[in-house]
Formats: C-alpha cells, structure tokens, sequence
C-alpha cells in the first residue's frame, strides 16, 4: 500500500511540472462515519454517523483540455456515535452513550477528467486520499454516570493499564482512502464539489478490533490565476 502510494505521488509531481498550474482554497462540510468490527465490550453498541468539516489550500495542474491533477491540504474533522449496552456490575448491563471526535490532516490526491459544459466544466475523479490523525477525545456517558474524557493519541500501540489509568486511547496515525469526487468548476474559477472518501486502512492497534472510515463531503472552492482554458 505504502509503495502505491508513494509512485503515485511521485508520477503526480512528475505530471504536474509540464502542466498549467493554479493555486486556491476550499472548505465544506463532512458527514462521517465508521464501519467497525467489535470485541465483546463493544457488542452492544451501534453506531452512528457525526458532522463535521474540512478547509484547505488546493492546487490544479491542467494536463491538456480534457484532464487535471488535483492535490490538497486540509484540515478534516470527522467521529463517530456509539449508543446501546455494554458490560456491567452484577445487576446487568449499562446504558451508554459514546461521542468520538476526531481531528486529521488530510492530502486528497484526485486525478479529474474535465468536460465543457454550459458556464464551466464539469468533472469527475478518484485518487488516494492520505490522512495523519492529530488529536481526539472520547466523551461516554453511562445511565447516571459521565465517564472522565478521554484523550486519542495518535500512536501505533495497544492500549495498556498506565493507558486505562491516565484516561488514553491510542490510534494508528495513518489513514489511506479511496477517493471519488464529483463538481463542477466556473470559468471565473469557482468549485463546487461532492466527495466519498471509502477508509481502506484499519486504524485500531488491538487486534480485537477494526476501524475504518467512511466519509461524504461537500466543498466549495475557488481557484486563482484567471479563466480556465
């Protein structure tokens, strides 16, 4: 995975520097989720997906009429809810209500077929999506008891007793994404733009657990340095 997407990002740069280049920002909105694979604390739990956002800086490099290299930076905020029952004392189970926050830095690498139409260009792509998780917090509340925060760190190791403790929980840094976009860009330079960024990585350290991301957004942008051709 790691080799792909390093002779992708290499053959993207090697492309970009024979393109016409602009330069611009862009922020939306995300609707994240996760699909995730349980140990037995976890079983009684369903999940459900949170709002967030995402705002960057975006670079396009026209390779001739018809296709662009699509690259950004940007901030992401993404999480997931969790609500039903886990384990308890001797009289049952307890009721729990889990909000998880997220906080990542992401590199969209979208490679676009542009075609003409009416004021602009229409386009499609797809192109890995790589992301670096910075912070993250973890909020329970179970029936009448509000559980201390919790602090995601963003390491590749197994939670531990010094962990539990300290009220800590630990992620795999490095997230890899399939990318798939779709938008429409004005000749004045505005874009808007719909995305699903499909997590093919699995970000739990415990064996005993998968998590992986799923993620809609919706951004608008605007290039500059003039009309596209």
């Amino acid at each position: 995975m790691k080799r792909i997407l390093l002779l992708t990002i290499l053959s993207a740069i090697a492309l970009a520097t024979r393109a016409q280049i602009r330069f611009g920002i862009k922020a939306g909105y995300n609707h994240t989720s996760v699909k995730m694979e349980t140990g037995y604390y976890q079983q009684g739990l369903s999940y459900s997906s949170v709002n967030g956002i995402h705002a960057g800086v975006v670079m396009d490099a026209a390779i001739g009429e018809y296709f662009s290299l699509q690259p950004a930076l940007l901030y992401s905020s993404r999480g997931f809810n969790a609500d039903g029952y886990v384990p308890g004392p001797a009289d049952g189970p307890l009721d729990a209500h889990i909000k998880t926050r997220y906080h990542y830095v992401d590199l969209p690498l979208n490679f676009l077929f542009k075609y003409p139409l009416g004021a602009g260009k229409l386009f499609a792509g797809v192109g890995p999506v790589v992301s670096y998780g910075i912070k993250g917090r973890v909020n329970g509340t179970y029936v009448n008891y509000t559980a201390p925060e919790e602090k995601v760190i963003f390491l590749d190791k197994q939670r531990d007793y010094d962990a539990a403790i300290k009220h800590k929980q630990y992620l795999r840094p490095f997230n890899a994404a399939a990318g798939f976009t779709l938008g429409y860009e004005l000749h004045a330079g505005v874009i808007i733009s719909g995305s699903y960024h499909l997590g093919l990585t699995d970000v739990e350290p415990h064996p005993w657990l998968s998590q992986k991301s799923r993620i809609w957004g919706v951004s608008v942008g605007y290039l500059f340095g003039g009309e596209i051709n």
